[in-house]
């Protein structure tokens, strides 16, 4: 239910390692931008804590998925996924139509939880109802092609972000967090700063990083999805809610 992005090209290289296994994970964990979940494409929750560790300066249970134990590298495309991406360009109005669709049936379902959750909105945009958004003063409005369906667990709410995660998770609904969180709350970072403060500089106390790192989910607006799987997705969530 969740794969994000707009264009799937693949993903590919390789490091070949026969006899020392344990430096398969640490060579994958650099080739993918420091994460310190090792779980394979498609797979999730293979350590069976996904959301249970405390790492870094992060809060217990945020997404292992989302937690970077290295300063790593970005190294997976390769030359013959740009071609297969060029195929894809074809295709992208009926890509970007279908997320603005499935977004749209998302906040329409979900519409009742105003009181629990708050939802994202475009640059620009002042509020949301079922005629379309409103925009502030500045004359410019926003044509969102979708990545996710965002939403902030206020917290008010009876239930907290991770308990909806979990919930989600068991109803084999994927979700994720807005990537890293507050970044510098990484364990890469903590570290970083330990070992040569003078290398990280931040001002002010980065209030808003640290809401949407204890606050924000994603669920996904994935074009493929049929009316039944959004609604699935809606009903989920609002019996989730109506339990708590």
């Amino acid at each position: 239910f969740y794969p994000p992005h707009h264009l799937t090209l693949g993903e590919g290289g390789a490091v070949n390692i026969v006899s020392r296994m344990h430096f398969k994970v640490l060579v994958e964990s650099f080739r993918d931008w420091g994460r310190d979940c090792w779980c394979a494409s498609g797979m999730d929750n293979t350590c069976n804590k996904r959301f249970g560790w405390q790492l870094g300066d992060l809060p217990k249970g945020y997404d292992h998925k989302y937690i970077y134990s290295h300063l790593g590298y970005n190294l997976k495309p390769l030359d013959p996924q740009a071609a297969i991406g060029l195929k894809q360009l074809d295709k992208l109005p009926d890509f970007v139509a279908a997320r603005k669709n499935n977004w749209e049936h998302l906040r329409r379902g979900l519409a009742p939880l105003e009181e629990f959750v708050e939802f994202s909105l475009p640059t620009h945009a002042t509020g949301w109802s079922t005629d379309g958004f409103t925009w502030d003063n500045t004359g410019c409005q926003t044509d969102c092609s979708w990545f996710g369906f965002m939403i902030l667990v206020r917290s008010t709410a009876p239930f907290t972000r991770l308990e909806l995660a979990r919930a989600l998770d068991e109803a084999k609904i994927g979700n994720r967090m807005l990537f890293g969180g507050n970044l510098v709350r990484q364990p890469a970072f903590v570290q970083l700063k330990k070992d040569n403060p003078a290398a990280l500089r931040t001002i002010g106390e980065l209030a808003g990083a640290d809401r949407i790192m204890n606050e924000a989910i994603f669920i996904g607006v994935y074009p493929g999805l049929t009316r039944p799987m959004l609604d699935y997705m809606v009903e989920t969530i609002a019996q989730f809610s109506k339990r708590r």
